[in-house]
């Protein structure tokens, strides 16, 4: 018996060494716990005592659409005057519609009018010939009596000359003058007929033309550039450029051109253009009539009076365009 009282003291005193022993290990694990612990730095408090640099964000980079930019308006060309005018003085002009022809077709004749009352009132007559004139590219006056026009005739529309001595009451064909004068055929805008002979225009396309003598001219063109010319349209100067340009005439020598669209003048400009290229037209005055009908204005001067034509109205100037 007292060996079997020793054998289970023996097997106590083991398991509570054991038990000593598991208590004393798992003290030692906590503690290596907790010095671990206090060693680790705390979530979020370098955060807090200085903020980590952070990049700037990119703002994002979208497709821009270019701003519309507004599209350069072409200016409108200058067009030929439909209409044509010849001043005497004061009280007298002649003036006309201008009228096309359609080879192998007969047209009317033209119809010119005379007035000797300053515009007041106006008498019409047909330019009847034996040649069929059916159109007009020129009509110039002399005086009260005589005038003569240049158009296309006949069948084949060709250039033809016609003249009156009789106030417009008989037309007679002078086809033997047509060489000797100047024009500008509507259906050849591009080549000018001088007592020279047949030559080209310095632009594509002529819509008026002013006679000085038998070797000057001047030509307006349609992108409103203004030539002249000293020997019968053999050569031309540069041009210069006058703003607003509709029609041209000759006068004591120079040139006189109508203008449109001028901040100044409630009506239509009459300028003198420049002679150097690039330089600015000069103002002489302001009809007080004008048009937006293209080709509605004709302008015409004498050394006596310059007249100005603009839809139903005539303006007339006894100071060179000055006053009206």
């Amino acid at each position: 018996m007292p060996d079997a009282r020793r054998k289970r003291g023996s097997r106590a005193r083991a398991r509570r060494r054991l038990a000593i022993i598991g208590i004393g290990a798992f003290v030692l694990v906590d503690l290596g716990l907790v010095v671990l612990a206090l060693n680790r730095e705390p979530s979020g408090l370098a955060a807090d005592a200085e903020p980590a640099a952070t990049s700037t964000p990119r703002p994002v980079e979208t497709e821009s659409t270019p701003s519309p930019t507004a599209t350069p308006t072409a200016a409108a060309e200058a067009v030929t005057p439909t209409r044509l005018l010849s001043v005497v003085d004061a009280g007298t002009a002649w003036r006309a519609q201008a009228a096309s022809c359609t080879p192998g077709t007969v047209a009317s004749p033209p119809v010119v009018e005379q007035t000797t009352s300053g515009g007041a009132t106006w008498s019409a007559t047909s330019v009847e010939t034996g040649g069929s004139l059916a159109g007009l590219d020129r009509l110039q006056a002399t005086d009260a009596s005589s005038a003569f026009v240049v158009g296309p005739a006949g069948d084949d529309c060709a250039p033809a000359f016609a003249q009156t001595f009789s106030g417009g009451a008989e037309y007679r064909d002078y086809p033997e003058r047509l060489a000797a004068s100047w024009y500008v055929a509507r259906t050849a805008p591009g080549s000018v007929h001088s007592p020279s002979g047949d030559r080209a225009a310095p632009c594509p396309t002529v819509v008026d033309l002013a006679v000085v003598s038998d070797a000057e001219a001047g030509v307006l063109c349609s992108d409103r550039t203004f030539f002249r010319t000293g020997d019968g349209a053999t050569t031309w100067d540069a041009g210069t450029v006058v703003d607003g340009a509709v029609a041209v005439t000759a006068a004591s020598g120079s040139y006189l051109v109508a203008s449109t669209g001028a901040a100044d003048c409630d009506g239509t400009a009459v300028v003198t253009p420049p002679t150097a290229s690039g330089a600015a037209a000069t103002t002489v005055g302001c009809a007080p009539a004008s048009s937006e009908t293209p080709g509605a204005i004709a302008l015409s001067a004498s050394a006596a009076a310059v007249w100005l034509w603009a839809d139903d109205v005539v303006s007339v100037s006894t100071d060179g365009g000055v006053t009206w």
